[in-house]
């Protein structure tokens, strides 16, 4: 599976919040890499966001002093990970703070009834099995605002200065692929990344 670095994938995601809710304010702080928390208005009103990358699909807060380091002083949570353990296809979803609270909550409890109270939280979007109570919380895919895939930026073309290049045999692939209403693509995509047709949303520019 391709390791996704977080340096390379920050100014995709922004493209996406940007279309989303419009010009986005890069913000840095101690410990924490320039524009991986954002800033952005919804209805008028500022809105702080965190995003999380992982390449193998989990996340994690640290909690310190009863509260979730990055997580509490953030409005939303924007999580890029794979669909699924193995899969090098990836997901950009969007959490509001509560929804991410009782997820490390409910995490932080079952290892404090296992004795793990000490490890670090870490959950995942997806199911893992044997986990025990180190899992639990895992799975939240479902419960994202928005979900849409990682479309990083196509690498930069390696065609030498007059080569040509032969589109033909594409234009004629084209051809057949089936008309699909806006409802079959949501299911189409929902089966494909394992969530809910509910996250999936789709935008067509003419």
């Amino acid at each position: 599976m391709k390791k996704v670095l977080k340096q390379e994938v920050l100014p995709d995601v922004w493209k996406i919040l940007e279309r989303r809710y419009g010009q986005l304010k890069l913000l840095s702080g101690q410990g924490v890499i320039r524009g991986e928390r954002v800033q952005f208005l919804i209805d008028g009103t500022g809105a702080r966001c965190v995003i999380k990358t992982s390449t193998g699909g989990r996340i994690s807060f640290g909690k310190r002093d009863g509260k979730w380091s990055g997580l509490d002083e953030s409005d939303f949570v924007v999580v890029v990970a794979p669909t699924a353990p193995d899969r090098a296809d990836h997901m950009v979803s969007m959490f509001d703070q509560q929804t991410m609270r009782e997820i490390f909550d409910e995490n932080q409890s079952a290892q404090d009834k296992a004795g793990m109270g000490d490890l670090p939280n870490w959950v995942a979007p997806f199911h893992e099995n044997g986990r025990g109570p180190r899992g639990v919380g895992d799975g939240f895919a479902d419960r994202a605002l928005w979900a849409e895939p990682l479309a990083p930026s196509p690498p930069a073309s390696t065609s030498k200065p007059g080569s040509s290049v032969e589109v033909g045999s594409e234009a004629a692939k084209s051809k057949d692929v089936r008309a699909l209403t806006i409802d079959e693509a949501k299911q189409g995509l929902a089966k494909t990344y394992g969530v809910s047709p509910a996250a999936i949303e789709i935008s067509i520019r003419w």
